[in-house]
């Protein structure tokens, strides 16, 4: 849902993450993410749609690379885990975890940090 706020109405999001080669990183995503890149909208980029609520774009930017961050909310993280552990991916679950989410987090390899959330039953981060 779009926060309404008027004059400012935000109805998604799109993340960057910058690498210093292109195609290591659109297969290391591409399993992260569990599919291909949506769409190549020219030299040095690459998007995943994920549905209504956001992007994630990868940027070709040697000198930013492994210098970003993006969070992912998925439903069951120890499933996200074993998806990951299967393609030698190992995702470590971040001290940050608590009574109200779970973080795991894996770095791409440039270093930019992709961590996976999933929020425990009863929490709901805008007090609903």
């Amino acid at each position: 849902m779009p926060v309404e706020t008027p004059g400012a109405t935000i109805s998604g999001v799109l993340a960057g993450l910058a690498t210093s080669d292109m195609e290591t990183s659109i297969e290391w995503l591409s399993t992260v993410i569990g599919q291909r890149e949506s769409a190549r909208p020219m030299a040095g980029l690459a998007d995943w749609y994920l549905g209504p609520a956001g992007t994630i774009q990868l940027i070709y930017d040697r000198e930013r690379a492994g210098g970003s961050m993006v969070t992912l909310h998925v439903p069951d993280i120890a499933a996200t885990q074993r998806r990951l552990a299967a393609a030698g991916i190992d995702l470590q679950y971040d001290e940050t975890t608590s009574d109200k989410v779970t973080f795991g987090t894996v770095l791409d390899p440039d270093g930019n940090s992709v961590t996976f959330v999933e929020q425990k039953p009863g929490f709901h981060p805008r007090g609903e």
